[in-house]
C-alpha cells in the first residue's frame, strides 16, 4: 500500500538471549510454611536461610523459589518425595521456634525448553501449557538474583545504584528494572527497562516523621491522638519496620504510635509495679530520653502485649517499599524524575546490563540461576526494521487545501470545522471564587471563546444569561437555562431545551463538577462545558480552541476528518467502529462493580461516536453484557442510517497478555451472536427485503501495559523530542511468534520516551489479517480524537476511555445515586465476591439522557 511509508531501523529495549539448552530439565516442587507465611517477602527470607543455612548441601546448586508455592530444582532433590526442614532464622538460639518448609516434588511437572523452541521457531502454532510453563520459569531464572538482592514487586527490582531523588513526605522515588522474557519469531528477547518504584526514606525515625509531617523541628511531634498530624502519622508508618539502635537488634513491625511515648504506663514482667518508659530504658540501659514527650512507637509482639519503644531510639530500616497510592502532591516531581529522553533512557538501560561499565546490577553473567540454567544474554539491544507510515491529511470545511500533520501534530488557525454545530440558547453559571474578579474575567472569556468558535465555522449568539453559582447547583443550572430559554423566545412554559451551559469552577470543585455533570447527562440532557477561574483568567486563542473543539463534538459536529487510505474505504459502505474496557473502582475498593462501557461510531465517517454503559461484577474484565450493548449500538445505527452496517471494527483495551483467548472465545461469541439475531430477524422492519448479510467483524486488542519501547539509531532518525516519528510501526523480529500484532507509535514525542500501542488481531473478516490495511487504519483514527489537534497514542474509540482517565468508564459515578457514593473508597468494607449485591447497584443507576444521543457529551 502507499501508506506504507518510509524504512527505519531502530534499536529496541530487548536483548537477545543467545544460548539456551533446550534440553535442560527442571523438577517442580510445591512448597509449604508452618505457621504460615503471608508477606511474600518474608517468605522468600526463610526460603533463603533454608538454602544458604540450613541445608546449603541439599540445596546446591540453588532452587529457584517463586515467592509464593512452587520451586524449581535443576536436579531431583537427594530426599526423595517429600522432605521437611526446620528453619531458625536467628542463628543465635537454635532453642527459639522457627518455621517448617515442607517441599513436595511434583512428579508430573518436568519441564524443559523443547517444546518453547520449537514454538518459536514456527513449528507448533500455539502457546502450550508447556510453552507457557518454560517462559513462566524462565522469567524466574533471569530476575532471581537481583531480586534476592534488592527490593523488588517481582517484575522489577529498584536500586539506589540506579539513581533516587528525595520526594518528600517522607519518601523516595528510587530507579528500578523491569525485565521480561518475551517470544518472538527465531528467537527469545528479554525486554528490558528503566522503571521507577517509591521507597520509605530510611534513616533516624524523628527524622523521618519530621519529613512526612514536612517540619524540622522535633516538637512538632508532640501531638495529640486527635490531630490531623497524629493520624497522618500512625497510617504512614503502619506496618512499617524499624530497627532499635540501642540493641542492633533485626528487623521489628510498628503496629501503631501514641502520643506522649516516654510517659506510657506498664507493668514490668515479674514485677507488679507499674513503671513507665522513660523510667524503664533509665533503669536498664541508663538511656535517659531526650524526648519523652513526643510519640511513641507500638511494635508486634506475638504474645500480643504492647511493647512501646522511644522514637529517638528507633531507625526506619532500608529498602521498603511504598505501596500505597502516591499522594497527590508528590506526582510532579515523580514524573519529572521518571520523563526521560529516549537516549538517556537507552543509556540507563544499557548501564543496568553492564555495557559501559564493570559492574552490572542485572548481573546476568554472574547469576548462579543464569549460569545453571545455560542461558547467554547479548549485551547490546536488539534492532528492529520498521517503517513509518504516511501521514493522514486532515479535512476542514472549505474549498483551502487539506491540513497535513507534521510531528504527529496540526494547527486549526484560518480553518473551519468540517462539520460546525450552532449555539442559540446558552447561559453561563459562575462559581468563581474570586467574586470581585469573576465577571469581568468571565465576560472576557466568554468574548473569547464566541469569536473563536466564529471563526471556526459555528453560529453563535451571546450567552442570553450569567448566573452566579450558589450552593444549590441543580437550582442555578435549571434556572439559567430557564431564563435562557425565555429570553430567546419569550417562552419559559417549556422544559428549557439549552443548547449549552458554560460552568466556571474554582480551581478545585470535585463536587461542583459534580452535580453538573450529573444535571445535564442524566436528568435534564443539557450538554454542560466546564472551565476553571484559573485558566480563563489567563486564556488565550489556543485556550479558547481546545474548548470550541469540545463544545462542537458535545453538540454533535465534527471537527476534522483524517483521509487515510484504510478509512476512505471502509467508508465505500456502511460500518462502525467500536472501542470497548472496562472500568474499575479505586484501589482498594471491593464492594463497588466495575463499569463496561462501548463507544460506536454513528455516523458516515467514523468521527461521531456514543457511548452505552452497563455496569457489572467488580475487577471483572470481560464485558458480562456485551450483547445487549452491541443490539443497542446496531439498532441506534439503523434509526440513523436506515440500513445496518455490514463492517464492524472494534478495538478492545484494557486486556492482559493472559486473557486474549478467553476475551475472544467470550466477547467475539456474544458480537457475532446479538448481530446474527438482528440481522436475520430485525432488519426484516428496516428494509422489509430480503435478509441483510452478516455483518464482518474485525476484533483487535489494543495494549498499553507493557515496556516495550524504541530508539532512533541517530538524532536524524527521530523528531525534535528524540522519539521515533510519530507514524513509526513495528511488526517483525518483536511480536509474537504466532501472532498477528505489531507495535505502532502513532503519536509525536513530547515528554520522555514515548510508549507505542501494542495491537494483537484476534479476528478480521474485513481484511483477511492484511496488516498493512490494519494500520493504516489504526493510524488514521489516532487523528480522530475531537479534542486534540495532535494525533493520539491509540485509536479515538479506545482513546475517548482512557484520558482524565477513562473518560467514559469515569463519567459512570454521575449516573449513580449520590447516596451510594460510587468510587468512594470510604465506603468499601466488604467483599466483592459472591456476596456482590449487583441488583443494589443496578436499581441505583440511571441511564444517559435520551437527548444526548448522536452528542459526544463525554467529550
Amino acid at each position: 500500500m502507499a501508506s506504507h511509508g518510509t524504512n527505519l531501523v531502530v534499536h529496541t529495549n530487548s536483548f537477545k538471549i543467545e544460548r539456551i539448552n533446550d534440553k535442560k530439565q527442571y523438577f517442580q516442587y510445591d512448597g509449604t510454611f508452618q505457621p504460615e507465611l503471608k508477606p511474600a517477602s518474608r517468605r522468600i527470607e526463610v526460603f533463603e536461610r533454608l538454602q544458604n543455612h540450613t541445608e546449603p548441601v541439599t540445596f546446591t546448586p540453588k532452587v529457584i523459589y517463586d515467592g509464593d508455592a512452587i520451586a524449581y530444582s535443576s536436579r531431583v532433590l537427594a530426599f526423595g518425595q517429600a522432605q521437611s526442614f526446620e528453619v531458625n532464622m536467628s542463628g543465635r538460639d537454635s532453642s527459639k521456634p522457627g518455621f517448617v518448609v515442607t517441599l513436595k516434588r511434583v512428579d508430573a511437572a518436568v519441564i524443559d525448553f523443547t517444546e518453547l523452541r520449537a514454538f518459536i521457531e514456527g513449528h507448533i502454532n500455539q502457546q502450550t501449557p508447556k510453552v507457557i510453563g518454560a517462559i513462566n520459569l524462565l522469567q524466574l531464572i533471569v530476575r532471581q538474583a537481583p531480586n534476592l538482592k534488592y527490593p523488588n514487586n517481582v517484575r522489577s527490582f529498584f536500586t539506589k545504584e540506579a539513581g533516587y531523588r528525595k520526594l518528600g513526605g517522607g519518601l523516595d522515588i528510587w530507579k528500578g528494572f523491569y525485565q521480561s522474557v518475551r517470544p518472538s519469531l527465531k528467537q527469545l528477547l528479554i525486554n528490558v527497562d528503566v522503571t521507577s518504584g517509591v521507597m520509605y526514606r530510611d534513616g533516624k525515625f524523628i527524622d523521618v516523621a519530621l519529613s512526612v509531617l514536612e517540619q524540622s523541628d522535633v516538637r512538632a511531634l508532640r501531638l495529640d491522638a486527635s490531630s490531623p498530624a497524629f493520624r497522618k502519622l500512625k497510617s504512614f508508618f503502619k506496618n512499617v519496620f524499624v530497627g532499635l539502635d540501642h540493641l542492633k537488634q533485626r528487623r521489628k513491625r510498628i503496629t501503631d504510635i501514641i502520643p506522649r511515648g516516654g510517659h506510657y504506663e506498664f507493668t514490668k514482667k515479674d514485677d507488679s509495679a507499674q513503671m513507665t518508659v522513660q523510667q524503664y530504658y533509665r533503669e536498664t540501659y541508663n538511656i535517659h530520653l531526650k524526648y519523652p514527650d513526643i510519640i511513641g512507637i507500638v511494635l508486634n509482639d506475638k504474645g500480643g502485649n504492647k511493647t512501646v519503644v522511644p522514637a529517638e531510639l528507633c531507625s526506619v530500616l532500608p529498602n521498603q517499599r511504598y505501596t500505597r497510592k502516591l499522594p497527590q502532591e508528590y506526582t510532579k516531581g515523580m514524573v519529572e524524575f521518571t520523563s526521560e529522553k529516549p537516549r538517556a533512557r537507552m543509556e540507563a538501560i544499557l548501564n543496568g546490563m553492564g555495557t559501559s561499565r564493570s559492574n552490572s546490577v542485572l548481573d546476568y553473567e554472574n547469576s548462579p540461576f543464569v549460569k545453571e540454567a545455560g542461558l547467554t544474554v547479548a549485551k547490546t539491544p536488539a534492532l528492529i526494521e520498521g517503517h513509518v507510515l504516511t501521514t493522514p491529511n486532515m479535512i476542514y470545511r472549505g474549498d483551502g487545501p487539506p491540513v497535513t500533520p507534521r510531528n504527529g501534530g496540526w494547527n486549526v488557525v484560518n480553518q473551519k470545522f468540517h462539520d460546525p454545530k450552532n449555539i442559540s440558547i446558552w447561559a453561563v453559571v459562575d462559581y468563581s471564587l474570586n467574586k470581585n474578579r469573576a465577571r469581568p474575567n468571565t465576560e472576557r472569556f466568554v468574548g473569547m471563546l464566541v469569536d473563536c468558535c466564529r471563526h471556526l465555522g459555528m453560529s453563535v449568539c451571546p450567552p442570553q444569561v450569567y448566573k452566579t453559582g450558589s450552593q444549590n447547583v441543580d437550582r442555578d443550572l435549571y434556572s439559567a437555562a430557564v431564563e435562557a430559554h425565555r429570553e430567546a423566545n419569550g417562552n419559559a412554559n417549556k422544559k428549557p431545551p439549552s443548547d449549552l451551559l458554560l460552568v466556571v469552577l474554582p480551581a478545585s470543585a470535585a463536587d461542583i463538577r459534580f452535580a453538573v455533570k450529573r444535571f445535564g447527562d442524566v436528568l435534564n440532557g443539557i450538554p454542560t462545558q466546564c472551565v476553571r477561574e484559573d485558566k480563563i483568567a489567563r486564556a488565550n486563542n489556543q485556550y479558547c480552541n481546545n474548548v470550541a473543539m469540545k463544545i462542537n463534538a458535545k453538540l454533535g459536529g465534527v471537527n476534522a476528518v483524517p483521509s487515510a487510505s484504510a478509512l476512505e474505504r471502509l467508508r465505500k459502505n456502511p460500518f462502525m467502529i467500536m472501542g470497548v474496557d472496562v472500568g474499575h473502582p479505586a484501589p482498594g475498593v471491593v464492594d463497588q462493580p466495575s463499569v463496561a462501557s462501548l463507544v460506536f461510531s454513528s455516523d458516515n465517517k467514523g468521527m461521531s461516536y456514543e457511548a452505552v454503559m452497563r455496569i457489572q461484577r467488580p475487577r471483572l474484565e470481560i464485558v458480562e453484557n456485551l450483547s445487549p450493548m452491541m443490539k443497542h449500538a446496531i439498532e441506534t445505527f439503523v434509526r440513523k442510517h436506515q440500513t445496518p452496517p455490514s463492517s464492524l471494527i472494534l478495538f478492545r483495551d484494557g486486556l492482559s497478555e493472559g486473557e486474549y483467548a478467553r476475551a475472544a472465545e467470550m466477547e467475539i461469541k456474544a458480537i457475532k451472536g446479538k448481530s446474527t439475531e438482528f440481522y436475520t430477524i430485525d432488519a426484516l422492519w428496516v428494509e422489509k427485503k430480503a435478509l441483510a448479510k452478516k455483518p464482518l467483524l474485525t476484533y483487535i486488542v489494543v495494549g498499553k501495559k507493557h515496556h516495550v519501547r524504541f530508539f532512533p539509531k541517530s538524532e536524524r532518525d527521530g523528531d525534535k523530542s528524540g522519539n521515533c516519528p510519530a507514524g513509526f510501526v513495528a511488526d517483525r523480529g518483536i511480536g509474537n511468534p504466532v501472532a498477528r500484532d505489531f507495535y505502532l507509535q502513532s503519536h509525536g514525542g513530547l515528554l520522555g520516551t514515548s510508549r507505542p500501542s501494542h495491537y494483537i488481531v484476534l479476528l478480521d473478516e474485513n481484511y483477511s489479517g492484511n496488516l498493512d490495511i490494519l494500520q493504516n487504519l489504526s493510524f488514521g483514527l489516532c487523528h480522530a480524537y475531537a479534542r486534540a489537534t495532535r494525533s493520539v497514542s491509540i485509536p479515538a474509540p479506545v482513546y475517548c476511555k482512557l484520558t482524565l482517565p477513562q473518560i467514559v468508564c469515569a463519567r459512570a459515578n454521575f449516573h449513580f445515586e449520590p447516596s451510594l457514593r460510587y468510587d468512594d473508597s470510604a465506603g468499601s468494607s466488604v467483599s466483592g465476591g459472591a456476596s456482590f449485591d449487583i441488583a443494589r447497584w443496578e436499581k441505583g443507576y440511571q441511564k444517559t439522557h435520551g437527548s444526548m444521543a448522536g452528542k459526544m457529551y463525554f467529550m
